[in-house]
């Protein structure tokens, strides 16, 4: 991981894109953090590790839900998908 200013992130922008192909790049104004630049490849890995837990989570809980259940011929007339 580096660590940068906004101001020297600003003053060389083109080398800290650069870096940012290798590691993960934290931009901090006044000492407090305000961004963190990362690979593009690795950010859609995290976004998509975390839409999958999060569609995990969702599964589990409908799976703890006391709903009866129907069959799918049940519901395909339901929907009226039955001739």
């Amino acid at each position: 991981m580096a660590f940068t200013s906004s101001h020297e992130a600003r003053t060389h922008w083109a080398k800290l894109l650069d870096n940012v192909r290798s590691e993960a790049v934290h931009i901090s104004r006044r000492g407090r953090i305000v961004a963190v630049l990362v690979d593009p490849d690795f950010y859609e890995r995290a976004v998509e590790a975390l839409e999958d837990a999060a569609d995990l989570a969702a599964a589990r809980a409908a799976r703890e839900d006391n709903e009866p259940l129907i069959s799918h011929e049940e519901l395909r007339r339901e929907l009226g998908l039955e001739p």
